[in-house]
């Protein structure tokens, strides 16, 4: 493995339907979503965390992605993963976000980027989740509680016994 699992944060979180923002990642609604998120990450690195891995999905994993790498163009030293599900998982996005989607993978060396199945399955997505919790000591999720792939990385990393910071994305309590 390229990164010490013990340094190792992952992300999770909703799709842009369930964001105070929908789509619009630089909206002014997305604003203080983007400090939380910001707020956590800088924790995970003030306690040593220094790789995240990203499954590169719509909605909060895009912003994460876009956050650690604003950070490293600051000059901090941290690697930015893509836990990718299947090949061309953005197949079918609107084309502003495959644009998007496709310049944050330009970004990442192709050696730090996994792809977990093949071609595309049932399975593929709650696997890539399933590989980033195996990889990692702490998971920053972005949940509502509701039920969906966000619950289900939750559960994995319960099971795994890793570290779980959770945020609301419309009340922004940490919990």
């Amino acid at each position: 493995m390229l990164w010490d699992r013990a340094r190792a944060c992952c992300f999770s979180g909703h799709r842009p339907d369930k964001l105070p923002c929908g789509y619009n990642l630089d909206s002014p609604a997305a604003q203080p979503l983007k400090a939380a998120l910001q707020a956590e990450i800088d924790r995970a690195v003030a306690d040593g965390f220094d790789t995240f891995l990203c499954g590169m999905a719509q909605g909060v994993d895009t912003l994460a992605a876009q956050l650690i790498l604003a950070m490293r163009e600051r000059g901090m030293p941290l690697q930015l993963v893509a836990a990718l599900p299947c090949p061309h998982q953005d197949a079918r996005w609107p084309a502003a976000q495959r644009k998007t989607y496709r310049q944050l993978l330009a970004q990442i060396p192709p050696a730090l980027q996994f792809t977990v199945c093949d071609s595309y399955t049932p399975y593929c997505m709650n696997g890539r989740n399933l590989w980033m919790v195996e990889h990692a000591s702490r998971l920053i999720a972005v949940f509502d509680g509701s039920a969906g792939g966000t619950a289900n990385t939750v559960r994995h990393a319960q099971d795994a016994h890793i570290d779980i910071i959770c945020i609301h994305p419309k009340t922004l309590e940490r919990w």
